[in-house]
């Protein structure tokens, strides 16, 4: 993949922007979710699936060979439902401009648009949690508690290696504190172990979980020796809000890779990123709604590109239809300066869809994906198992010799 340029850095910013303002929004309108682990890895997400290293088709999720994107951290959903929602509004836009047909969707009802945001956490909407499935299919696996991802990334690149579906990947994103569990220590050693060259964590750095006290308080040490000492390659930056330093950290993590050695990379940031409250207070505690606070996190934006939010510095509408019809209105005012820049959606465009044309549609694997073991009737043949797997009545053994 071709070498990411110093021009995208700026259309990048923009991108950031949008995605902050509708992770706000979703908060804002619903009064639930986790603000700040979703704003510090807006650097790191935008840089990765824009940067081409990840290999994805945004338009069919359900590709066979895309890379298995795991939102470790699932909390943090709202990042992905604010991002996939810029990524596919410019489609819709593109395509509306030129009627060409690479920029639509396989399906619609697996795309998720902005103003599907207005469901968020609601019954019959966007779930509070990462989920493989519905509009986002992009994601390969359920997730929320702490750690519940990481086995399971072990276990998809375990299964893409044993296929010999070479150059798909397994791309996990958490958080530090996330990776506090028991589950993450057995991730650490079987990823070494079993040679997954083809497992790459991102991880966000903010030195906050839940808790009022710094992790380092209680963890001792930083990614560089929690990974290295279990045989991990490890890259990073202290700047892990700047795009150009995040950029030749997302090239290393993709470009140097050691054969049969697992990949990390980190990115120091700050938990609540421009949302005026800050490490562990911005867990899953958002702004009381259009309180002085959250309209204060909107004037940035607002003198940034010249608009202005519905309702701006006034108290919630009195009713719930008002409430949703003002954050309708204001999902749109976000969205406005994406569809008045038409260099930035061509872009974003054009970008995806050069992504999603280099998935194979086919690889030379190692087995029959004709045959389905599962389907194989020696397995359930049980008056015709081996010998070995028994031993004669009356004999003790222990129960795991069976195993």
């Amino acid at each position: 993949m071709k070498k990411i340029k110093e021009e995208e850095f700026e259309k990048w910013e923009i991108i950031k922007d949008l995605v902050d303002q509708l992770i706000d929004l979703m908060l804002n309108y619903r009064q639930s979710g986790h603000p700040g682990g979703s704003r510090s890895k807006v650097h790191l997400t935008v840089s990765t699936l824009l940067s081409g290293f990840a290999r994805y088709d945004i338009r069919e999720p359900e590709k066979p060979f895309n890379d298995r994107i795991i939102l470790v951290a699932g909390h943090t959903i709202p990042l992905i439902y604010a991002v996939l929602s810029v990524f596919n509004e410019a489609m819709r836009l593109r395509y509306q401009e030129t009627k060409d047909e690479r920029y639509l969707p396989k399906s619609k009802e697996r795309t998720l648009y902005p103003e599907d945001l207005l469901g968020f956490r609601r019954r019959g909407g966007l779930p509070g949690h990462a989920e493989m499935g519905g509009k986002t299919l992009l994601l390969k696996f359920n997730t929320g508690p702490s750690g519940h991802g990481s086995a399971a990334a072990v276990g998809e690149a375990i299964a893409l290696k044993r296929l010999g579906a070479d150059g798909v990947k397994v791309i996990a994103i958490e958080g530090d504190a996330g990776l506090t569990p028991g589950v993450t220590h057995e991730v650490l050693n079987s990823a070494w172990s079993l040679g997954l060259d083809n497992l790459f964590y991102l991880i966000d750095w903010n030195n906050f979980g839940i808790d009022d006290h710094p992790l380092k308080e209680t963890v001792y040490g930083t990614p560089d020796t929690w990974f290295s000492s279990h045989g991990w390659r490890v890259v990073g930056t202290e700047k892990g809000m700047e795009w150009e330093t995040v950029a030749e950290t997302i090239e290393k993590l993709f470009t140097d890779v050691k054969k049969n050695t697992p990949n990390v990379a980190w990115f120091k940031t700050r938990k609540g990123r421009g949302y005026l409250k800050y490490d562990n207070k911005s867990h899953g505690s958002p702004h009381k709604m259009n309180s002085e606070l959250f309209w204060e996190t909107k004037k940035p934006f607002q003198d940034k590109y010249g608009v202005k939010f519905v309702g701006f510095g006034e108290p919630p509408p009195p009713t719930h239809e008002e409430i949703m019809e003002q954050f309708k209105k204001n999902i749109d005012v976000v969205m406005s300066v994406l569809r008045e820049n038409k260099e930035l959606y061509r872009y974003i465009s054009d970008r995806l869809v050069e992504i999603g044309e280099s998935v194979p549609d086919d690889l030379p694997l190692k087995v029959d994906r004709d045959k389905n073991p599962i389907h194989d009737e020696a397995l359930y043949d049980f008056k015709n198992y081996p010998k070995e797997l028994y031993e004669e009545p009356g004999k003790v053994v222990p129960n795991r010799n069976a195993f």
